[in-house]
């Protein structure tokens, strides 16, 4: 598979703009998921966030999961299980 650079707001040039995923109203009583690529303090970063959320936001369950590693791509089981589980899924880098 060829590289590609996705423009993140839809727009790439003379593609069809993309639909956002629907935004819930708030965070009360949903399940995060947090995913991190394995780099340096990804891990704690996303606890961090995890935290505040359910602190200041009233999520009510975290699901911390990993992907293989910061150059690659997440795998579709792992995909799967947080699109099943979880009503929004936050990623973060580290180092």
């Amino acid at each position: 598979m060829a590289d590609r650079i996705l423009d993140p707001t839809g727009r790439s040039a003379g593609k069809p703009a993309l639909t956002m995923a629907p935004r819930p109203a708030g965070l009360r009583g949903a399940t995060v998921g947090l995913l991190e690529n394995r780099k340096h303090n990804a891990a704690r970063f996303l606890q961090e966030v995890g935290r505040l959320l359910v602190e200041r936001h009233g999520a009510k369950e975290l699901v911390l999961r990993s992907k293989g590693g910061s150059n690659a791509p997440v795998e579709e089981p792992l995909l799967e299980e947080l699109a099943r589980r979880c009503d929004v899924v936050v990623t973060g880098v580290g180092d």
